[in-house]
């Protein structure tokens, strides 16, 4: 990432033992406590992110799944009784 390109600030506020554990980790990795610490939240919100956007299928429920959507509609009597309905939308 750029230096020039990070024009935001956060702040937080932590316990001494939390930040102490934070510098200990970043110096282990070789980075600067704000490297580190912007690392490890960037890398949290994208699992977070990704858990809400995407899934991933092993290749034999890929194909399960593939089964699925080519298979023909069922009937379901309740559905069809639903949408015989007028919608609660229209005017």
């Amino acid at each position: 990432m750029n230096l020039s390109s990070r024009a935001e600030r956060i702040e937080i506020r932590a316990t001494l033992e939390v930040k102490a554990s934070l510098e200990k980790a970043a110096q282990l990795q070789d980075q600067t406590l704000s490297a580190f610490v912007l690392t490890a939240s960037r890398d949290a919100a994208a699992r977070v992110l990704g858990d809400q956007t995407r899934f991933a299928l092993s290749a034999q429920q890929m194909q399960a799944l593939h089964q699925a959507l080519d298979a023909p509609a069922r009937d379901v009597p309740g559905l069809r009784q639903l949408f015989a309905k007028p919608s609660v939308f229209s005017g």
